[in-house]
């Protein structure tokens, strides 16, 4: 039985060929070829046939983002102000990642000192006393954040003290287009400005520039240095080079821009389509008379626009009268109105999915979708929302609250004997606190809630995680459900438990 061999091909032949006269020759060729073989190892990368023309720059993030960022961003704003497309998305985010806005719970030994700091925080959030120019509530403000975020890439909020406040810590919002650096490249302290912030050798941001305006002259002035430690750079960033923001937009912005413009296509093709016109034409003195006028004239001669038309303009039941010898063809634009709905559906579909969101959520259309899908749905979306959420605690709520504490404490908001003797020697213990944010709604409250007591019953859940997915403090809930459940009683209405036990 003999072994079935490969036939060796033209490329090998030639490489035994030269082996015969030169072996050295020959094996750096088979060397190479292997080589070569290895290189195409991953068959989608090497560049032939229709990606022949594909070759992507590549390198640090923020030497790719610079040249692109203003433009980039001027497009996102613009599609903010005209897009729909753009303002559903921002507003599902909105209203999902802020909503009615985070509850503060402080989680101390010292019940007191909760409900003081918890009352602070309060008063604190109120529109007027959290930003310096007076008027944002702090839920505002995390909407700003959100939105700016998306569009823009990010934004700065700035520390600022006012003693003529009851509570003196303020915030002060600027825009990333603010960020504007010296003529210099370098810092007085010869660290790098990239974009206007100031970074270490290690990329750490040590200050910030930011534009200012003379209000009185509109002249702008030289740009203002601020220390990090005073600014919240609420940026979105994907690597670690980058040291600037770039709009998340960037990835969707063509598509978006391209779905609008097919609308307004489409509509124009429906005006179309609704006008009836009449033209009158004759076959009569083709050449213009001697003396006649050759400006477009009405039905009527006058030089006026024929019935309900202008000019030779097509208007919904307009009559209007050609030049001698003239003829018009109809114009009957080609298409289904599917088109437009199957071209929409995959288009948006594209557009949620670049930005983890679901096709119904920036739609609102659920016409196809049943419980299990919407919840499925709901509960990815729910985690890019959550982590927003997460962001906002984490880089900005936290550090908020810390500082307006101190501030409350230094300023005598919060008079001396209140505050524990230990307290700059165990800050961290009393300012223990927690921020639940907006929580997860309900697609069918029945199943849910059912879904919910069985998960109780055989331990797979607890009333803590129920309540935080609501948005709710569970030990709120249990003691308002006692105060309810001892008024009952008092007032003689049974519970319903008690109802069917009996």
């Amino acid at each position: 039985m003999t072994n079935n061999q490969r036939n060796p091909t033209f490329a090998e032949r030639i490489d035994n060929f030269i082996g015969f006269f030169s072996p050295r020759w020959a094996f750096q060729r088979k060397a190479h070829r292997i080589a070569l073989r290895g290189a195409n190892a991953y068959e989608n990368v090497p560049t032939w046939r229709n990606s022949a023309g594909w070759y992507p720059t590549d390198g640090s993030a923020e030497a790719l983002n610079s040249p692109n960022r203003d433009l980039a961003r001027r497009k996102a704003r613009h599609l903010e102000r005209n897009s729909e497309i753009v303002n559903s998305i921002l507003n599902a985010f909105e209203r999902n990642v802020v909503g009615k806005g985070f509850n503060l719970q402080v989680r101390t030994e010292d019940q007191d000192w909760n409900n003081l700091l918890e009352e602070l925080w309060s008063e604190f959030s109120r529109p007027g006393n959290c930003d310096v120019s007076g008027k944002f509530s702090l839920n505002e403000i995390l909407r700003m954040i959100v939105r700016r975020r998306l569009v823009d890439g990010g934004i700065l909020a700035i520390k600022v003290v006012d003693n003529d406040r009851r509570i003196p810590y303020q915030i002060q919002l600027a825009e990333v287009d603010e960020l504007e650096g010296p003529a210099a490249l370098q810092s007085p302290q010869g660290n790098v400005i990239v974009g206007g912030i100031e970074v270490s050798d290690c990329g750490k941001p040590l200050s910030y520039y930011l534009r200012k305006n003379s209000f009185e002259t509109f002249v702008q002035l030289e740009p203002e240095r601020i220390e990090a430690k005073r600014v919240y750079f609420l940026a979105d960033h994907g690597r670690p080079s980058e040291v600037r923001e770039m709009t998340p937009l960037a990835r969707t912005l063509d598509k978006i821009h391209d779905l609008d413009e097919f609308f307004e296509a489409a509509v124009f093709k429906q005006k179309i389509n609704a006008a009836i016109a009449v033209w009158i034409t004759t076959a009569k003195d083709a050449g213009p008379n001697v003396g006649s006028s050759l400006v477009a004239t009405g039905g009527d001669g006058s030089g006026k626009a024929g019935k309900a038309g202008k000019g030779n303009r097509i208007v919904p039941g307009s009559i209007n009268r050609l030049k001698p010898g003239e003829d018009v063809k109809t114009l009957v634009p080609s298409g289904q109105s599917s088109e437009l709905a199957d071209y929409n559906l995959a288009m948006l579909r594209q557009i949620s999915a670049g930005h983890g969101l679901s096709y119904e959520m920036v739609s609102r259309d659920v016409s196809q979708v049943n419980y299990s899908s919407a919840r499925q749905n709901l509960l990815e979306d729910w985690k890019v929302f959550e982590q927003e959420q997460q962001f906002l605690i984490e880089h900005f709520l936290d550090f908020v609250f810390e500082d307006v504490v101190l501030s409350a404490i230094l300023s005598g908001r919060i008079p001396a004997d209140k505050v524990p003797r230990d307290f700059y020697k165990n800050t961290s213990k009393y300012l223990k606190h927690e921020f639940i944010g907006q929580g997860l709604p309900w697609i069918d409250p029945y199943k849910e809630a059912l879904a919910n007591k069985l998960m109780l019953e055989t331990g797979q859940t607890n009333l803590k995680e129920i309540f935080a997915k609501k948005g709710k403090d569970w030990e709120e809930e249990l003691d308002q459900a006692a105060n309810e459940a001892v008024k009952k009683l008092a007032a003689g209405i049974q519970q319903e438990g008690e109802n069917n036990a009996k």
